[in-house]
């Protein structure tokens, strides 16, 4: 017999994103929809599995609206006899019993899903599916790794089934590598395990669908587009049907709001009016439905670079889409001098690797204190920035 299922995960809902101002809603409206998907798909098509590979919220503590939604939602898969599956990603798992539960702690109390909230040992779920013993086993991400660690050294994952699933939220090193300095599971471990059937598993936004050895690796990616760096990417959800020795995918992809970046080089702007090259690149590009990025890049002499009107382009971009914003990375150059660009601060990256270069010049018990105060400290940001 088949066991089918729903496999989902980086639906990132309750987005925290400063910038869209009031906006905000209305985007987290959209991600929130594109996320109901999946449920409409498994219970429509009558899965036996719905199995959610971490960060389905954007934040540890999101507000109560889209706990709610996310309550309602597990009680219509319940209703519909599918068995719900869920561990924390790494942005809503917590990082000691300091900070509490993950959000899903609400699920598992109502008896609505598995929520397998440890993060150094799996656990495990045994069903009887027509038949079938399945064998499903996760894991959340433990923030408490260091960079490259792998999660999995000297783990066995537990799979005495006929079908055998192992729930994790990582990169996985030359089939989904990290995009930053980070803990990544190593393929020789997934070749050490390699009883399981499916991988499913959640981090990388993209889809993946692979095999390491007789093992399939999957990454469902995202329902909705998180960045700007994303906007190529295809959103989706997988529908899976596995039975002993055999697993078929199928990606459903899910209406994503439109999101375009577009980079204009300097070497392609008229010297004369570099504000009407702009200005005629973000009017071909709109939508006024869409997310639009327009990054600047190149050299300039600063004469010409003091032409630039970027109110009136702003303004303009503001009004011709949903959510309008440029990047400047343009480098204006005066004879003998040359003023360097940036990309704007990230925070909580550059509070990250502040904390990461003082733990890694630390030793012994100092190394102990300074990783606890890094924790301490970004962990007040998250806080802060939510209030």
């Amino acid at each position: 017999m088949t066991v089918t299922a729903v496999i989902t995960g980086d639906n990132h809902l309750n987005l925290y994103n400063q910038k869209l101002g009031a906006r905000l809603n209305e985007r987290r409206s959209r991600i929130g929809t594109a996320w109901w998907e999946t449920i409409t798909y498994a219970v429509d098509n009558n899965v036996d599995l719905y199995i959610h590979t971490g960060d389905l919220f954007d934040q540890l503590s999101p507000r109560n609206p889209p706990r709610a939604r996310v309550v309602e939602a597990f009680k219509i898969l319940k209703d519909a006899g599918v068995e719900a599956f869920i561990i924390a990603g790494n942005h809503e798992a917590p990082a000691s019993t300091r900070d509490g539960a993950s959000p899903h702690s609400v699920l598992s109390e109502a008896g609505l899903a598995t929520v397998f909230d440890k993060y150094t040992e799996f656990e495990q779920r045994i069903l009887d599916i027509k038949g079938v013993k399945v064998s499903v086993a996760g894991m959340s991400y433990n923030r408490n790794l260091q960079s490259k660690q792998d999660p999995l050294e000297d783990i066995t994952i537990p799979g005495d089934g006929d079908v055998n699933i192992a729930v994790l939220h990582y990169s996985i090193d030359r089939v989904a590598p990290p995009l930053w300095e980070e803990p990544v599971i190593k393929v020789e471990s997934l070749e050490r395990n390699s009883h399981i059937d499916l991988f499913a598993m959640g981090h990388i936004h993209g889809h993946i669908h692979t095999k390491v050895g007789d093992s399939v690796v999957l990454y469902p990616g995202g329902t909705e587009r998180y960045s700007f760096g994303e906007s190529e990417k295809r959103t989706g959800f997988c529908y899976v049907e596995m039975e002993q020795g055999k697993t078929v995918v199928e990606f459903i992809p899910t209406e994503a709001q439109p999101m375009k970046q577009v980079r204009l080089h300097t070497s392609t702007m008229n010297p004369e009016d570099p504000t009407k090259s702009i200005m005629d690149e973000v009017t071909s590009n709109s939508d006024p439905d869409a997310l639009f990025q327009l990054v600047l890049e190149g050299d300039i002499p600063f004469e010409q670079y003091t032409l630039i009107e970027f109110t009136k382009i702003f303004d303009e971009g503001s009004k011709r889409n949903f959510y309008f914003e440029y990047v400047d990375t343009v480098k204006p150059i005066i004879q003998g001098m040359e003023f360097d660009s940036s990309g704007g601060l990230n925070p909580r990256k550059e509070l990250e690797a502040a904390a990461r270069k003082v733990i890694e010049n630390a030793t012994g018990p100092e190394r102990d204190i300074w990783t606890q105060a890094a924790e301490y400290a970004v962990g007040y940001y998250e806080r802060s920035r939510d209030e």
